[in-house]
């Protein structure tokens, strides 16, 4: 026993060593060179109170495909143009929702928030506008993070705006659970605020967590060496954009996204019995108590729900869809506005031309003119 004391004792002193050694020497490299080597995850990190988030103040670079893009995160963690402390005015509206909101795949200014906040710039309306959505939100996280924003933050938001996607359903009803009474979101891997705590320093400190989290699972190898080789403004980018947009309409029809069980419950009757109305009921609760909030805080309350590519190309369920809508609709009050957003694919000849123009090929997610459109169908349908 004795021996193993002594040699546990030994790789301790090291581990420790080695983790300050490494710990200072990241902290000598130049900002720029950090965000070169910045693994995106070590930015994506864990929340006590709503299971994750995106690190305040970060500079990392993100890939999407062959898009490869440079993310700034503003000092309340929220996706922005630049690392900035937000200077809040008289009127601060809140957009949040999942990986539609953040505009994964783009940057800031080309994402529909984005947009939508340089249209304001235009005209000179003077109104902060902030994006508190991240990869893989709902409703569940709206509710915990947005009472966290306004009453543990104290945020001075007049405005919210949550975009709410047919993912958002199946999340609530598997991914996360419920909410305790002090708006804490429960979940399976959830760690006490000092492992929380430690761990996020620990992956945005460290050279080793570079080194490690981008070669692990192995499969992902691969395209670290892709991204090395392929750039935007390279050929064989352009190339293979223009390969993607030669998709066939029968290609279209089988894509992998028609099969994951996330959208199941708008197309199979003994899925939406199962978990679909279930989860949609849930899903409707969590938006009554952010509505609920909003009331007490005087804040105007704007819910759009967004018809995905899925419920472009293939028609859902007539009785699924009635009931969801109906949901969606009874939330509406002199506080609450509902839209849906679904007119931004009528301007194109056919389904699979809008897909084409719209969305990142094979994908479920809007490309920049994509944003575009949905940035203009928000605008037109809402009064800010």
């Amino acid at each position: 026993m004795s021996f193993i004391f002594k040699y546990s004792k030994k790789i301790i002193a090291f581990l420790v060593i080695y983790i300050t050694f490494d710990i200072i020497l990241f902290s000598l490299l130049p900002k720029n060179f950090k965000s070169e080597i910045y693994n995106n995850r070590a930015h994506r990190i864990k929340s006590y109170y709503y299971h994750h988030d995106l690190r305040p103040m970060a500079s990392f670079y993100d890939s999407w495909g062959y898009e490869r893009y440079k993310i700034f995160t503003n000092n309340l963690g929220f996706k922005d143009s630049s690392n900035r402390k937000v200077q809040f005015k008289n009127r601060n509206i809140l957009f949040i929702g999942d990986s539609f909101t953040e505009g994964v795949g783009l940057r800031y200014e080309d994402t529909y928030v984005g947009l939508i906040d340089q249209e304001f710039k235009n005209k000179n309306i003077d109104l902060e506008v902030l994006n508190a959505g991240v990869q893989s939100y709902s409703t569940s996280i709206y509710l915990s993070k947005i009472y966290h924003l306004l009453y543990r933050k104290k945020l001075p938001i007049t405005d919210i705006v949550i975009l709410v996607s047919g993912g958002d359903i199946f999340d609530d009803n598997y991914k996360y659970l419920k909410i305790d009474r002090n708006f804490v979101l429960n979940h399976k891997d959830r760690k006490s605020k000092i492992r929380i705590n430690l761990i996020n320093f620990y992956k945005s400190n460290t050279l080793t967590y570079q080194f490690v989290s981008r070669i692990t699972p192995p499969r992902v190898i691969p395209t670290i060496i892709k991204q090395i080789f392929v750039g935007k403004d390279n050929p064989k980018y352009v190339k293979e954009e223009e390969k993607r947009l030669k998709i066939k309409n029968s290609e279209i029809d089988n894509l992998k996204f028609f099969k994951i069980k996330d959208y199941s419950y708008f197309y199979s009757e003994e899925e939406f019995n199962k978990w679909g109305k279930k989860g949609i009921d849930y899903s409707i609760d969590n938006l009554k108590r952010i509505s609920e909030i909003a009331k007490k805080k005087n804040i105007n309350l704007n819910i759009l729900y967004l018809y995905e590519p899925i419920l472009i190309l293939k028609a859902p369920n007539k009785k699924t869809i009635k009931y969801l809508r109906s949901k969606f609709e009874d939330l509406e009050d002199e506080n609450t506005n509902i839209e849906f957003i679904n007119d931004y694919y009528k301007s194109f000849e056919n389904k699979y031309e809008a897909y084409k123009n719209l969305f990142f090929i094979r994908d479920i997610h809007f490309n920049k003119k994509g944003n575009q459109y949905i940035a203009e169908e928000i605008l037109n349908k809402l009064n800010f």
